[in-house]
């Protein structure tokens, strides 16, 4: 039934967007690339909801939020380390799966409404091993929507089914789901960096 209300409530929210432009016209959960986390949340909050994916400081971190959420289990917001004005610079939505297939049905619905707000963009179907695992085992099932020239490093929005391997799961304690993301050139080129 969460599932069922989750699909509704993506649908009906798409409905309502126009073309978008410039990935600062998609909302998650009301926040935008570009946008102060701060008019959301207060410093206190956001750094008692940082993420501890690594054990000493980078360039870049991440805030998980869980609370006063609409549509979405869980949103990760990316913020630049030391940046006082707590700059969206990546944000992504997740609803939580453990059935491939069923993500996979969630993902084709909404798919449909992302290819009317994203005509005007490159579109790209992917099954790629995801970057954290090394292992290669994990793997996205991924629809991407380029604002640039094709190039993997382009700021684009991506929805994507996870799927990780076990012993990333069981490490990490990472969860599959499917993921609605705004992903920037920025936060890429950090992640193709190793995370540094």
């Amino acid at each position: 039934m969460r599932v069922f209300i989750a699909v509704l409530v993506l649908i009906f929210s798409f409905q309502s967007w126009t073309k978008a432009e410039d990935i600062r016209d998609f909302q998650i959960e009301g926040m935008s690339v570009g946008d102060s986390l701060l008019k959301f949340l207060s410093k206190e909050e956001i750094n008692n909801s940082r993420r501890n994916y690594f054990s000493n400081e980078r360039n870049y971190y991440v805030v998980g939020l869980t609370a006063n959420l609409k549509t979405y289990e869980v949103v990760d917001v990316y913020l630049k380390t030391g940046d006082p004005n707590y700059i969206i610079k990546t944000i992504g939505g997740m609803i939580v799966f453990d059935d491939l297939e069923a993500c996979l049905s969630l993902k084709k619905e909404i798919i449909k409404d992302l290819d009317i707000i994203f005509s005007n963009l490159k579109k790209g179907e992917f099954v790629r091993s995801h970057e954290f695992d090394k292992s290669k085992k994990s793997k996205q099932y991924q629809t991407v929507y380029d604002f640039g020239n094709g190039d993997r490093r382009d700021n684009h929005i991506r929805v994507e089914c996870d799927t990780w391997s076990k012993k990333i799961k069981e490490k990490e304690g990472f969860t599959e789901g499917l993921n609605l993301i705004a992903m920037t050139t920025e936060i890429l080129d950090w992640i193709y960096s190793d995370y540094k």
